[in-house]
């Protein structure tokens, strides 16, 4: 959202942004729980966790193209504006550093949990 305010755009090409932005996370968020609540069991392995985090980045993607009207992937569309204009990129890019704070943490989480089940045996 701070991209998306410090923008160059003027404020009516804005306006709407939010909302969409809430729009697109509750359907996301909606199918991706439910997925999970699904799959719980079968989301054990770290190969598991990270497959499940790519899916959910391509439902998010998949999403945005949606409610962007079918037109071009959003990820692929963002790199066609300057920086400050670049809502797409905003969105695309949020997820991106999103995904990839999560990825550490599932990866930092699976070292942890490895080093402990290691003293535990000794």
């Amino acid at each position: 959202m701070i991209w998306i305010d410090q923008s160059t755009l003027p404020g009516g090409d804005i306006g709407m942004t939010p909302i969409l932005v809430g729009i697109v996370l509750l359907i996301v968020f909606g199918i991706e729980i439910t997925l999970v609540l699904l799959f719980r069991k079968r989301i054990i392995t770290l190969r598991n966790k990270l497959t499940s985090l790519i899916i959910a980045f391509l439902i998010y993607e998949l999403t945005m193209w949606i409610m962007g009207g079918f037109g071009e992937v959003v990820l692929f569309e963002s790199f066609k504006k300057p920086f400050e204009e670049n809502i797409e990129g905003a969105f695309s890019f949020s997820s991106i550093l999103a995904l990839t704070a999560i990825l550490g943490l599932i990866l930092l989480n699976y070292k942890l949990n490895k080093k402990n089940v290691t003293q535990h045996r000794l």
